[in-house]
């Protein structure tokens, strides 16, 4: 029993399913948008984002060549899979950093965070206690 608990390996917080990048996305008068196309680990908020892009332009080229779809479908592939392969990877990319222990590791990625970002920019704010610089005339520093 002990055996088989032990080939499972250390179990992780989350499911974090993986595929990389596709070519391509279309075939004829078929063709795949969203997470189908190009799924993206949460650590830029970008599924749902590049959900709605993908369709905004896969409706701009379909409106466009209402008299061939595939065409339609080869231009909205190409016009997107380009960013969209760019920010699976950076997502994917992210999946370490973004769950680092506390540590050194972890006050270093907090503190580059910090200086990147206006919002972050009080003294003793990290990236899990924010706080933002109030507006000149709103006095002092508030918690967000």
């Amino acid at each position: 029993m002990t055996d088989l608990i032990t080939a499972g390996g250390v179990p992780g917080r989350w499911a974090l399913l993986d595929r990389a990048p596709l070519r391509r996305w279309t075939r004829g008068r078929i063709t795949l948008l969203g997470d189908a196309a190009h799924p993206m680990f949460p650590f830029f908020a970008q599924g749902a984002a590049q959900s709605i892009e993908d369709a905004a332009v896969l409706a701009r080229c379909l409106a466009g060549s209402v008299n061939d779809p595939e065409q339609a479908l080869k231009r909205y592939e190409s016009a997107r899979i380009e960013r969209t392969t760019r920010l699976q990877q950076a997502s994917h990319a992210r999946r370490d950093v973004n769950h680092l222990p506390d540590g050194p590791g972890q006050e270093a990625r907090d503190a580059a965070l910090a200086g990147s970002d206006p919002w972050w920019a009080t003294a003793g704010s990290t990236v899990t206690t924010p706080r933002r610089r109030s507006p000149p005339d709103q006095g002092t520093s508030a918690d967000m």
